[in-house]
C-alpha cells in the first residue's frame, strides 16, 4: 500500500515537469521553425540520362548505380538498339543479348530495332539481316529458315552479321544531289545491289529527298563547284602520279631480270668451256707422259 502510494506521488509530482516541457518545446519550434529535413543530391542516370536522387537505384529505370551494376551494364552494351517508349533512352545491346533476348520471347518479328546490318536505320526484326533467320524467317523473302543457317535455301541471302560490338555498320558518308559536281557524284556513287547478294538490297532503306539532311540526323555542309573541280583534279593527279610510278617500278623490274639471266647465262657458259678445256689439258699431258 505504501509503495502504490509513493508511486502515485511521484507520478504526480512529474506531471507539471512534463506539461511545462511541453510547453517549451512549442514555444521553442514556433520561434525557430520546423527542424529542416535533408534532401538527397541529384544526379544524372548514367543508364537513361533521367535526373533521379543519389540514392542507389534510378527512379525511372530502376537501375543500380553500384561499381558491379555499371560493369554488368557495360559489358552487355552493343551497337543494337530495341525501340521501346517506355525507356527510349537506354543504351543499346551487344548481338550475344539481343539473340538471348530472342531466346525468351522479348524481341519478335514485328519489333522494331536497328543494328549494324540495318546501318543503323530502324526496321522490323523479321526484315533484319542476321536477326530474322533467329526468328525462323528470312529477312530477304520471308521463307522459314533454321536459326542456325548460314544463308537461305531459297533465295541464297547470306545471314552473316557483324558481331563486334565496336562495329556500328554505319554507310559511308557521300555527297547529295545539288551539293556537287557531277563527276564528284559519280566518284561516290555506288550500285544499289550486287548481283547475287540480295542481302545487300534488302537491308538498303530509302531516305525521303525532300529533306536529305534531316533524314540523316545531321547539317551537311555545302561544297562549291570550284571546290569540287579540284578535289576532281588532285585525284585524277594522283591516279597519273602513281601509274606513272608503276609503269618507271615495271621497265626496272624488266631491266633487272634481263641483266640477271645475261649474267646467269655468261656464268654457266664459262663453267662449260672451263671445265672443256681441263679436261682436254688432262689428256694431252697424259699422252706426253707415255
Amino acid at each position: 500500500m505504501r509503495k502504490v502510494i509513493q508511486m502515485t506521488i511521484s507520478h504526480t509530482a512529474q506531471e507539471p515537469d512534463s506539461g511545462v516541457r511541453a510547453e517549451v518545446m512549442a514555444h521553442a519550434r514556433a520561434i525557430a521553425g520546423e527542424p529542416p529535413t535533408p534532401k538527397l543530391r541529384s544526379l544524372v542516370c548514367p543508364y537513361c540520362g533521367a535526373v533521379t536522387p543519389d540514392s542507389g537505384r534510378c527512379e525511372k529505370c530502376a537501375g543500380r548505380f553500384d561499381p558491379l551494376s555499371r560493369q554488368a551494364t557495360q559489358n552487355q552494351m552493343g551497337p543494337w538498339e530495341i525501340r521501346d517508349e517506355r525507356v527510349p533512352f537506354r543504351p543499346g545491346c551487344s548481338f550475344a543479348t539481343l539473340v538471348r533476348l530472342i531466346e525468351q520471347g522479348a524481341v519478335r518479328g514485328e519489333t522494331v530495332l536497328r543494328g549494324p546490318s540495318t546501318r543503323q536505320f530502324w526496321t522490323q526484326a523479321k526484315h533484319t539481316p542476321g536477326v530474322a533467320n533467329r526468328l525462323g524467317v528470312c529477312h530477304n523473302c520471308q521463307a522459314p529458315v533454321k536459326p542456325d543457317a548460314f544463308s537461305c535455301p531459297s533465295c541464297e541471302a547470306s545471314f552473316e552479321v557483324e558481331r563486334d560490338r565496336q562495329h556500328m555498320g554505319l554507310g559511308p558518308a557521300r555527297p547529295l544531289p545539288g551539293q556537287g559536281l557531277p563527276e564528284v557524284l559519280a566518284l561516290h556513287a555506288e550500285p544499289a545491289s550486287v548481283p547475287g547478294h540480295g542481302e545487300i538490297a534488302s537491308s538498303t532503306i530509302p531516305i525521303a529527298a525532300s529533306s536529305p539532311a534531316k533524314a540523316q540526323g545531321a547539317s551537311v555542309t555545302p561544297v562549291s563547284d570550284e571546290e569540287s573541280r579540284k578535289r576532281v583534279e588532285d585525284a585524277l593527279r594522283l591516279v597519273r602520279f602513281w601509274r606513272a610510278r608503276a609503269d618507271h617500278d615495271r621497265k626496272n623490274a624488266w631491266a633487272i631480270i634481263i641483266i640477271s639471266s645475261l649474267i646467269s647465262i655468261g656464268a654457266l657458259s664459262y663453267v662449260v668451256l672451263g671445265s672443256g678445256s681441263g679436261g682436254k689439258t688432262a689428256s694431252e699431258t697424259g699422252d706426253a707422259v707415255e
